[in-house]
């Protein structure tokens, strides 16, 4: 098939775009440059076509002779505590993904995957979480993801194009850097606390199996349909640390801290990153997040997309950690 693919220099566009390739598929790569693009890209089946999703003009024709379009371009995180860093999410989650799913429905595409984030469904209290459930984006970050998703439901509706929405947890693995990393860095300084006296459940998942999931999806599921990809469960985060110390081979401390306490120190340390322009290393989002202990159910995926997530959690964080030291980023 002929696939177009936006963020295919990205954490896990790089990967989809291994796998595509794998499967014998021909790739058009959205790139916003042509020079000093990954090894991967060094493919007789890649097509590189320079544009922008902001820039309306430099889409024309990209979905020329695509069957299937990818949308992982995207923006933002939810430790962002500028206005800048808030409407560049707005902006390229949202009023991108417009751009980019009505250039391809003006060229014929009819099957188009959307990359959001089960962040577009903000924090919800439940034993389990399922795609059914109402979404209560609160921050800047979340609410652009789920209007994001709106977006594309509705250019697809209006153009006949076929939109499957995709919302992985934190993904992890290989190349990727973000939460995950932060994670790595706090626990090997040793300031990485227990907080509150629940089991902190902490829904991860690794890239190959996001991908899995998301290759799977070019001949499975039906239009307007939203699918969960997460692991088949959620750790508790004291199996994190301890996965995560056993890779870095060092012992840390685990010490409890109060929820309250960890609150206010994530809010004096998001004021201090205010000043400095910078995102902060532990926000109030964090903390709430940690401590809410979410759960995702993601038998729609396995029944509907064939999802199998296979990872090992120990051994997905030690070849994640490897690369941490390799890139010296640890």
């Amino acid at each position: 098939m002929n696939i177009l693919i936006s963020g295919a220099t990205g954490f896990i566009g790089s990967y989809l775009l291994s796998s595509l390739l794998d499967e014998g598929h021909r790739c058009r790569c959205l790139v916003r440059r042509t020079e000093n693009l990954p090894a991967v890209f060094n493919n007789d089946n890649i097509e590189l076509f320079r544009g922008d999703v902001n820039d309306v003009k430099s889409l024309e024709n990209i979905g020329e002779k695509i069957d299937v379009a990818y949308h992982l371009a995207g923006a933002g995180h939810v430790a962002a505590v500028s206005g800048q860093d808030s409407r560049k999410a707005f902006d390229v989650n949202v009023n991108g993904t417009r751009n980019f799913i009505e250039a391809c429905a003006l060229t014929g595409v009819k099957r188009f995957i959307h990359f959001s984030s089960t962040a577009a469904m903000g924090l919800i209290r439940a034993p389990k979480i399922d795609e059914t459930m109402p979404c209560c984006p609160a921050t800047p970050y979340q609410m652009s993801k789920y209007k994001g998703e709106l977006t594309a439901l509705e250019a697809g509706k209006r153009s006949d194009i076929g939109v499957i929405i995709l919302r992985p947890c934190m993904v992890y693995g290989p190349g990727g850097k973000g939460e995950f990393l932060k994670f790595c860095r706090l626990i090997k300084r040793g300031v990485f606390p227990r907080i509150g006296m629940g089991k902190n459940l902490t829904p991860i998942v690794h890239v190959r199996d996001v991908v899995q999931g998301a290759a799977n999806a070019i001949r499975k599921g039906r239009g307007g349909e939203i699918f969960l990809i997460a692991s088949e469960r959620s750790y508790p985060m004291a199996e994190v640390h301890k996965a995560i110390c056993e890779a870095l081979n060092i012992s840390r401390f685990y010490p409890y801290v109060p929820v309250w306490l960890a609150y206010l120190a994530a809010f004096l340390i998001e004021q201090a990153a205010k000043g400095s322009g910078k995102a902060p290393i532990v926000s109030r989002m964090n903390i709430i997040s940690t401590t809410t202990g979410r759960v995702f159910d993601i038998r729609k995926a396995m029944q509907t997309l064939s999802y199998q997530p296979h990872a090992d959690l120990y051994l997905g964080v030690a070849e994640t950690i490897s690369y941490f030291k390799t890139e010296s980023l640890l």
